[in-house]
């Protein structure tokens, strides 16, 4: 069954018999790897609760077709955009949801499955939403080059196999590869039962596969391309320090950290002098068994060696990735985490204290400060003593007065860095679509500032600056997938507001007397069933964008309401002209009668 199929959608169960049957699976349902979960959009998602938990069949709510355009960059390749948040973006439902829902809804026409499977990752189960997507090519035709996706998980003799069959090279050949990077710098994978994660191939390289010459030599042996990045610069001779580290994905908030600690000289020269060595500390619980500190030692020693003008951290990306399973995969995190994590890593790694002994902290008691930190130091370096105590820990004086008796308790605490706040702008840019009262009048778009911490007020305000249009005019609403998703009072805050939202003013008219809002929708026919109306009758589906006006709620007959809605629509329809109403009546005849006639 695909996910297009119209076929198979059939009459859903009631509203609260779907609400208990999704909502058991979400609840009850695991991780476990080789499980297939399925990618949704939020926002369709979350219409579709309002609709079942409304537990009305004629709900303006209906979701209609499960509709995940938003999470493309665009329906001819069906990429899906890049770093979309769960839970924001899209949600993840188990296979057994996603088929109930397929089968009670459908999916737009066209549109695929996003099946995406549970991997086991060192020391946590993940769904897998973005594979890793290489390009493969063969080193004799390089400007054939496919597209292909793997898991983290997958082998690097899975990437073999599947360019063998891709491009159809010889049962038996003797092959290797190599993975390019964007700044052409090549590096063999040598072991071909390696995963993806561990070799570090991220999305966006490319793998070139070379088979072995009839005179037992390598096509690679020679051409720059296909040189090691640390062959390739064996002749380079440039200044210790100068060097950059390679992007591994969206790894800049790593290098940048890195960046960091290499230039601060204590640290530097105790790694490059190798002190490290002597104090690596293989028995502490809270360490990692000394390898981020290697790892790092290996990226400090190329960089100062003067031989490169860049380096690949591919084995300390990879050390990390063990340790600290929030820094997997190739997406982008906080540098200051990263540090953070990294200084602390690097301290129980070389802390030269095998034995932690329990140390009592006892209180100020009135005595000089000199002496008091002197002792909490004592007391810190008895537990805690490395390179990086030498270098980054400090005390905090913190003073505590009794608000009853006045007592006065001093402390020192321990500190490895200190988070400076920096300045944040108050303000924010919104770009809204601004639907006049004029109903031949296009909606236009405008950039308005408004303040971050303002209200849906203080957003009409600046529009009304802009368009003379008073804020007690106006309604602000969030449209998706060409209905009202939601409509916003004026007292609301403007943080519920994505940049992503589309946000659409409207302009009301000045009514003398008690006035209700009115929506108005467009629908074309469709070709699938309209569960939102009831019956067993084909339905309408949706298009463009919808109208919002006011009309008396008291005063407005059917017809003064018909005519306001030929009037709002004058930029899409016409009145009806009678002539025309006969001629058509006249053809529908004449065709009915020559039927009738055969």
């Amino acid at each position: 069954m695909t996910a297009n199929s119209r076929c198979s959608v059939a009459e859903p169960p009631g509203l609260e018999t779907q609400r208990r049957e999704i909502e058991s699976l979400l609840r009850e349902s695991e991780l476990q790897a080789g499980d297939s979960w399925y990618v949704v959009d939020h926002r369709w998602f979350e219409q579709w609760k309002e609709f079942v938990e409304s537990g009305n069949q004629n709900s303006s709510s209906f979701p209609g077709q499960i509709d995940n355009a938003e999470l493309f960059e665009d329906l001819d390749s069906y990429h899906l955009k890049e770093r979309l948040v769960e839970d924001e973006d899209f949600v993840l439902v188990p296979a057994e949801a996603w088929h109930k829902l397929l089968v009670w809804y459908g999916t737009v026409e066209g549109q695929p499955a996003l099946e995406r499977k549970v991997v086991d990752l060192p020391s946590t189960l993940k769904v897998e939403v973005y594979p890793v997507e290489v390009f493969l090519c063969l080193h004799s035709n390089m400007e054939n080059i496919i597209t292909a996706q793997f898991s983290r998980t997958d082998s690097i003799n899975t990437i073999q196999a599947a360019m063998c069959r891709a491009f159809s090279v010889p049962p038996g050949s003797e092959c290797r590869l190599w993975m390019k990077s964007s700044d052409s710098c090549c590096e063999r994978l040598r072991n071909v039962h390696m995963s993806v994660l561990d070799s570090c191939l991220s999305s966006g390289m490319t793998v070139i596969m070379e088979t072995r010459n009839a005179d037992g030599t390598w096509p690679s042996s020679r051409p720059q391309i296909m040189r090691n990045s640390v062959e390739d610069q064996d002749s380079y001779r440039g200044q210790p320090g100068v060097c950059g580290l390679t992007n591994l994905g969206n790894t800049c908030f790593m290098n940048s950290a890195l960046q960091c600690l290499s230039n601060i000289p204590p640290l530097t020269e105790y790694f490059l002098q190798s002190s490290y060595l002597e104090e690596l500390n293989f028995t502490n619980p809270l360490g990692m068994k000394g390898e981020i500190a290697e790892a790092y030692a290996d990226v400090i020693k190329q960089m100062w060696s003067g031989r490169h003008y860049s380096v690949v951290p591919r084995v300390f990306k990879t050390k990390v990735g063990h340790f600290a399973s929030q820094f997997l995969g190739y997406q982008q995190h906080d540098s200051q985490e990263l540090l953070s994590f990294l200084l602390d890593g690097l301290h129980e790694d070389l802390n030269r204290v095998k034995n932690k002994e329990y140390i009592e902290l006892r209180d100020a008691e009135g005595r000089p400060d000199q002496e008091v930190v002197e002792e909490a130091w004592r007391n810190h370096r008895r537990r805690n003593d490395s390179v990086i105590v030498d270098t980054f820990h400090g005390l905090f004086k913190s003073t505590l007065v009794c608000p009853k008796c006045d007592k006065v308790s001093v402390t020192f605490d321990p500190f490895c860095y200190l988070s400076v706040p920096l300045p944040v702008s108050k303000e924010r840019v919104m770009e809204v679509f601004f639907v006049s009262l004029d109903p031949l009048a296009k909606p236009v778009q405008h950039r308005v500032v408004v303040p971050k911490a303002g209200k849906v007020s203080d957003l009409c305000a600046a529009l009304s600056d802009m368009t003379d249009v008073p804020p007690a005019q106006m309604v602000v609403a969030d449209v998706f997938n060409h209905r009202f998703y939601k409509i916003y009072n004026a007292d609301e805050s403007l943080s519920c507001i994505l940049d992503r939202d589309d946000i659409f003013v409207y302009e009301l008219s000045l009514q003398e007397e008690e006035s209700v809002l009115l929506a108005l929708y467009l629908r074309e026919r469709s070709h699938y069933r309209d569960y939102g109306s009831g019956s067993g009758s084909y339905g309408t589906s949706l298009f463009g964008h919808p109208l919002l006006f006011n009309v008396p709620r008291s005063s407005c007959s059917q017809e003064e309401l018909y005519q306001l809605f030929l009037l709002r629509l004058a930029r899409y329809v016409r009145p009806p002209d009678p002539s025309e109403e006969l001629e058509e009546e006249e053809e529908l005849y004449k065709t009915q009668t020559n039927g009738i006639s055969d």
